[in-house]
This record gives C-alpha cells, sequence and structure tokens, in this order.
C-alpha cells in the first residue's frame, strides 16, 4: 500500500501512518467518512487533483480495524496573495504568517471538511491526525499547520481536540436552499424587490435569445467547456490557460469524479456561448467553475448558476446548492444564505502556540461582527451558526 511507519500514542489511540498518495486508500472507506458537505473532501476530487497537479502525502488514521479518519496535505500556494495567503487570512493577528506551514484539505480548496468517522473514537481520530501533522511539519521545517476553509462547527471540533489549536473565523460560504417547487418556491420566501429583479434578469436573458440547457461533460464537450472557462478566468487575472483546465477535467475524468459532473450551457444563436459546471454529491449540486463569452446574453451567470440550477436541482431531488465563497451580496439577493468558515492553525511539534486563547477569541468576536455589520440591513441573509462567533 506504500504506508509509512505507523504509530501510536496512547494504548488503545488510533494508528496514524502516512501514504505517498491518495490512490493508496480505499475509495470507498475513504467516503463513508463524509456527508453531503465533504464533496471536496471526497477521494474522487482529491484523487483528481492528484493527478492534475502531483501528489502529496495523506495521513490516515485507522481505528476498531478500519480507516477512521484521514488528512490530505499540500504545500500551499505562495503566489495567491488573497484565498491561500496565511498572512491576509490571519486578518493583522502577529504570527509567523510568512513562513512556510503544512496546508491540509484539498489543495485550492475554499471549502473543505474534516474526514472522520462519527462516534465515541472520533475526539482521538481528530487528535491522531492533527498530532501526525504537526509532526510532518515540524520534519519539513515549517512553522505549523493550517486546515482552512472548514465549516464554523468543524473548525472548533478539530482545534478542541488537541492544545495549542485555535480555530480562526476566516469568511463566508454561501448557500442557496432548494424547495421542492424550486424557483416559484424560493421566489415565495424573499423581499418584493429581490423577486422582481429575479424576474426581469431571466426576461432579459430570454429576450437576448438565451436558451438554458443541460448536459453531461461529456456531452457538452469538455474541450468547449474549458475553452470559456480559461477565457473567463483570464479575464479576472487567474492563470492557467486552456490547456491548465483541460488537463483539469481529463483528471476529473481519470479519477471518476465526471461521472458526477453535470453541465448547464446558454446557447445563442445555436453556439454555447457560456457554461456553469456542477457535481452532484448526496442531495448536494455543488458549483465549481463558470465561463462565458464576453458577448453571451445578459444575466447568463445568474441565470445557469442560479435561477436555472435550482429549477433543475428541485426537479432531481436535490436540497441544496453550494456556490462557495465571493460575490457575497449578489448571492444574498438571489436567495442565499451565508454560513461561518473558519481555518485551523496549530505550531509544529515542540513549538510554541501561535495563537493565544484569548487573541483567538478577540478576533473571531471582532470578525463575527464585521459581517454582521456587512448585512445589517439584510439580516436574514446569515445562518443561525454565527451565534457562536459574536
Amino acid at each position: 500500500m506504500g504506508v509509512g511507519i505507523g504509530h501510536r500514542g496512547r494504548i488503545g489511540d488510533p494508528e496514524v501512518t502516512k501514504v505517498a498518495t491518495a490512490e493508496a486508500v480505499s475509495a470507498d472507506e475513504w467516503d463513508t467518512l463524509i456527508g453531503p458537505d465533504g464533496f471536496y473532501s471526497s477521494h474522487g476530487w482529491i484523487r483528481s487533483l492528484e493527478l492534475a497537479h502531483g501528489a502529496d502525502p495523506v495521513i490516515v488514521a485507522r481505528a476498531g480495524g478500519g480507516i477512521a479518519g484521514v488528512a490530505p496535505t499540500w504545500g500551499g500556494d505562495p503566489a495567491d496573495r488573497e484565498l491561500f495567503s496565511l498572512s491576509a487570512l490571519a486578518g493583522g493577528l502577529a504570527g509567523p504568517w510568512a513562513r512556510p506551514f503544512l496546508w491540509l484539505g484539498g489543495r485550492r480548496a475554499t471549502a473543505n471538511t474534516v474526514p472522520c468517522a462519527p462516534g465515541e473514537r472520533r475526539e482521538a481520530v481528530l487528535r491522531a491526525l492533527l498530532a501526525e501533522a504537526r509532526a510532518e511539519a515540524r520534519r519539513r521545517g515549517a512553522a505549523g499547520v493550517v486546515w482552512p476553509y472548514l465549516p464554523g462547527p468543524a473548525a472548533s471540533e478539530l482545534a478542541g481536540s488537541a492544545s495549542g489549536a485555535r480555530a480562526l473565523l476566516q469568511t463566508a460560504d454561501t448557500m442557496l436552499h432548494v424547495p421542492a417547487d424550486g424557483m416559484d418556491g424560493l421566489a415565495d420566501t424573499v423581499r418584493h424587490e429581490d423577486r422582481n429583479k429575479w424576474r426581469r434578469e431571466s426576461r432579459a436573458f430570454k429576450a437576448y435569445g438565451g436558451v438554458v440547457e443541460w448536459r453531461s461533460l461529456a456531452d457538452a464537450g469538455p474541450d468547449r467547456v474549458a475553452e470559456l472557462i480559461a477565457g473567463t478566468r483570464a479575464r479576472y487575472g487567474s492563470g492557467g490557460g486552456i490547456e491548465w483546465m483541460r488537463r483539469v477535467l481529463a483528471a476529473q475524468q481519470t479519477a471518476g469524479v465526471a461521472r458526477h459532473a453535470v453541465v448547464c450551457l446558454a446557447r445563442h444563436e445555436g453556439r454555447i456561448a457560456a457554461a456553469a459546471v456542477f457535481y452532484r454529491h448526496h442531495d448536494w449540486l455543488y458549483g465549481r467553475y463558470w465561463g462565458a463569452d464576453e458577448d453571451a446574453p445578459p444575466f447568463t451567470y445568474y441565470v445557469l448558476t442560479h435561477y436555472a440550477a435550482v429549477n433543475w436541482a428541485a426537479a432531481h431531488g436535490f436540497r441544496r446548492i453550494h456556490l462557495s465563497v465571493s460575490a457575497w451580496e449578489a448571492k444574498a439577493r438571489r436567495g442565499a444564505r451565508l454560513s461561518p468558515l473558519a481555518m485551523v492553525v496549530a505550531p509544529a511539534d515542540g513549538l510554541p502556540d501561535l495563537v493565544s486563547d484569548a487573541d483567538a477569541a478577540a478576533r473571531n468576536s471582532r470578525v463575527a461582527g464585521s459581517w454582521r455589520e456587512r448585512f445589517r440591513s439584510r439580516p436574514e441573509a446569515l445562518d443561525v451558526s454565527w451565534e457562536q462567533w459574536f
């Protein structure tokens, strides 16, 4: 299986090993550790990242004769000065944030979960995973470990499993709750001005000649989808290019995760003008990629990623659409709800704490307050889970 040397702490603790690649772990066992909110922590997704960008070690905890938890690792992305800059994510807290850290979770994932079995051993498994990650950070000469973009409760639980670990509030995730009757039901729950805006945008899209189609990724044409996504990324300053995007989609095909993909297309005068790529996982639909020609019909983004998506999700038994970070106000005006995302930081084995409890609590209260103020005129946009941070 290609595992490293395992070790145990106290008697009865899980056995922890390090493997060179997710391929060394049973996909079926891995995926029993995650729920509907864990698509970007699934075996297939992590494996596709390895195929596209190179393999990174995975920390594996075993207990009771099976896999009880996993922690994918990667080296971070120093070039990303916003989403994966630890200095930016720490938001003014003093610390060695410019030094290398061992990153946990999916490579460049802005929605992580901790793959760990429920039950009485859970805290011990979390503690063992974090202990091995901190030992690995020390071996690499890193200042510590960071597991970013975790749901608030998961971050609190992970940080509570080990001394020296702290949960630091980062940002907000966005989610659409899908009524059984789709957009009609969603429209009944929102403000009058929002509902009218949705309808104006949908009419403008249709008046321009926009037509919506749903296809599998293979039927949509991966090359055209890659071209649209790469072009849009380039317009907004992201690198990669068409070949990079083709490699990503090809890796998903090899890893098997592409079979979960479904693409919402916008056609105009017979040609594909835009594409939104979603992934099906349990009863959640994950919006991941977006691309459009510059002359695509007006409001194509919202038609494909929100309005058409809600109706398709409702018709096919999905109850949530994950929209991810950024453009929070625009998404909230279209029915999305925001929930807190936090990161867990811990020092490398043997090093002093990175952040004190008092400093972490003060920062978390301050960040939560800034989100409450930001949506002061729209408090219904904030999920009740924010209350633990105020």
